[in-house]
């Protein structure tokens, strides 16, 4: 199908997660850029939509709402658009776009509902032959784009936008647990955050190592620990501090996703799992430790950050092949705990440099997936 003809309007759908939506922004803005005249819409789930909040790259936003496939597909052709670039290839969306009848429909061309795509990337998600940063890249390359031939550092830039309201919000957070120093800018003097909840989507580090973590950081770098989180990870939050003695602040369940971002802009440090509040903080430029299981399917090597300030660990010696971990059931469980408290206390202490001469660093037994 020739798509060189004028194209005005185009829908892209990532209607699945937080860090996968925050993953596609280069591809979006490369679509954008290349098509400046065209209509950008995007299809997301709504609890997602702060992460587009002034994004100059995006036209419309279409809530996800579950509603029934038809329901949606009407409502989507009602709005003509021409192409549509799949970025979350499910069946759903393959079925939108074709009732819908976009005549160009771009997506994965090796996944069952590829038969709905008339434009196919023959590219293995599953087989990590890249980042998700460059899979998008390349469906974005099907649209026309041409990113790869664009510089490499420009192209997979994640831009991000807070409101003054949720700025403000954050702000007044953190004042009233004193986590603020007195200067004129309002700026984190030490201020570490640490997500410890993963919703279920990695494998992840202990309880314990989780506190004597943060009984480290506070005792030797006399930093201000701050633990953000859903409401549903509130309790778990609270047995963490139950196993410290130094106690930092819960402020699980009291932000938005608009407020975590902003919440998280005070960090000098953040420290979590593979999950979509890694990536935000990364997004967000915040120096990043990241803790990555040796799940293939959850490689670093697809999934990992990919701002310039970032360490990665994983745990050493273990080479895992499965697709999913069989938790009790491998003799390895948990492996995550191989990786030790002063492992991440040793790159916490490069936090200082960050802002000057910093390369990322990688701390693993297996650097490739």
């Amino acid at each position: 199908m020739n798509i060189a003809c004028e194209i005005k309007k185009i829908l892209v759908l990532r209607n699945d997660h937080m860090g996968d939506l925050l993953l596609s922004l280069p591809a979006i803005s490369a679509i954008k850029q290349h098509y400046p005249k065209a209509h950008l819409g995007i299809l997301i789930q709504d609890c997602n939509r702060d992460i587009l909040w002034n994004n100059p790259d995006i036209d419309e936003i279409i809530i996800d709402k579950k509603q029934n496939v038809f329901e949606l597909a009407h409502k989507i052709k009602e709005k003509d658009f021409d192409m549509a670039v799949i970025l979350y290839p499910c069946w759903r969306n393959g079925w939108l776009c074709t009732l819908s009848r976009i005549p160009c429909r771009i997506g994965t061309g090796y996944k069952p509902v590829g038969i709905l795509f008339n434009k196919r990337v023959y590219i293995h998600r599953t087989k990590i032959a890249c980042h998700e940063i460059d899979y998008c890249l390349r469906l974005a390359d099907e649209a026309g784009v041409q990113s790869t031939n664009k510089d490499a550092a420009l192209k997979r830039d994640i831009t991000l936008w807070i409101k003054d309201d949720d700025k403000l919000y954050a702000q007044a957070l953190l004042n009233k647990h004193n986590l603020l120093s007195t200067s004129p800018a309002g700026d984190a003097i030490s201020l570490i955050g640490i997500h410890p909840g993963s919703g279920g989507s990695a494998l992840n580090w202990s309880k314990e190592s989780y506190a004597k973590l943060i009984d480290g950081l506070s005792e030797r770098y006399k930093a201000k620990v701050v633990l953000s989180g859903s409401t549903q990870e509130h309790d778990l939050i609270e047995q963490i501090i139950s196993k410290t003695h130094t106690k930092p602040i819960n402020l699980a369940g009291q932000t938005n996703l608009g407020q975590l971002m902003a919440l998280f802009s005070f960090y000098s440090l953040f420290i979590g799992p593979s999950t979509g509040p890694m990536h935000l903080a990364d997004g967000l430029g915040i120096s990043v430790i990241a803790l990555f299981p040796p799940l293939p399917s959850q490689s670093p090597a697809k999934w990992g950050p990919s701002c310039k300030k970032h360490m990665i660990l994983m745990p050493e010696g273990i080479t895992c092949n499965l697709r999913k971990c069989k938790k009790e059931g491998c003799s390895e469980y948990n492996c995550m705990d191989k990786i030790t408290t002063e492992q991440v206390l040793d790159l916490a202490a490069q936090a200082s440099s960050l802002y000057t001469s910093w390369k990322p660093v990688l701390l693993s037994a297996m650097l490739t997936p």
